[in-house]
């Protein structure tokens, strides 16, 4: 990402389980083509890994992905998901659709509605 002129943050992700993790964060003004190749970068390294960790005894022991979403409190939370199934969302999805997504799931959990799921939004 430095070579590319992206600029990006590191944070130690102590929460990631038995290995240590770090998260990469960039800007959410960055530009589609250049998310569109972080993405196709990504995804060639996580074929890479999983074909290095599939030639050890162990097999693939850990493959997780992560995004990010403000909390209603104002924190940020990191939501674990297989990369698997990011990149098949992905190929219907465009990145800044899946956020909003994952921001609509959490704003649901935060604040529940459990009234009838169908009903007259006119009426509110």
């Amino acid at each position: 990402m430095t070579k590319a002129g992206i600029e990006f943050q590191v944070q130690i992700d102590e929460n990631f389980g038995s290995v240590q993790g770090e998260i990469l964060s960039i800007s959410d003004d960055t530009n589609e083509t250049i998310l569109s190749e972080l993405q196709d970068l990504y995804d060639d390294l996580q074929d890479r890994m999983e074909q290095l960790l599939e030639q050890g005894d162990e097999g693939l022991m850990i493959n997780a992905a992560g995004m990010e979403v403000k909390l209603k409190d104002g924190s940020m939370c990191i939501l674990r998901v297989s990369p698997e199934i990011i990149t098949r969302i992905l190929t219907v999805l465009e990145f800044d659709e899946l956020q909003a997504f994952i921001e609509n799931i959490a704003r649901s959990v935060e604040e529940p509605d459990n009234g009838h799921f169908c009903h007259n939004l006119n009426k509110e």
